[in-house]
Formats: structure tokens, C-alpha cells, sequence
């Protein structure tokens, strides 16, 4: 198991009020805990494109059981 695995790291942007922490490592989309805090309300537009979607919408939406969900796939380079 990696080390980014096992402890993600967190590195914070600082803009005051609209400060936001970026989480990197392995597995985050299994880990709905640092994503969901961060969502202010029950309903999430999710956007990506026709390459990424095939390979990570399904884990993206099981950690956001709970909310209503909506996607948008757009083709690639739009």
C-alpha cells in the first residue's frame, strides 16, 4: 500500500471565506467523508467527459449516496 494511500495529503488554499482544503492520493472517491462536508446542500451536478466518466462516475456516485445526483457527460474537449 502507498504511503498517499494510507495517509492522503491535505494542502490547504487559503482565500479567507472561500478557503478549500485539496486532498491527493490514492482511493479518495472511496472516502466520501472528506468530499460530502463540503457540499451545502442535497443536490450535486456532477460534469465530466465521455474518457473519465467510464472509469470513475460509478465510485464518484456511491460516495454521494444520500444526495440527488445529476450528470452531465460531455464529449471529449468541450
Amino acid at each position: 500500500m502507498s504511503d498517499l494511500t494510507a495517509h492522503p495529503q491535505t494542502l490547504d488554499v487559503d482565500l479567507g471565506e472561500r478557503s478549500y482544503p485539496i486532498h491527493i492520493g490514492a482511493g479518495l472517491l472511496d472516502r466520501p467523508e472528506l468530499l460530502t462536508p463540503h457540499i451545502p446542500g442535497r443536490q450535486v451536478l456532477v460534469v465530466s467527459n465521455e474518457t473519465v466518466a467510464p472509469l470513475y462516475l460509478e465510485r464518484l456516485l456511491k460516495s454521494l449516496d444520500g444526495f440527488q445526483v445529476e450528470t452531465a457527460i460531455l464529449p471529449d474537449g468541450e
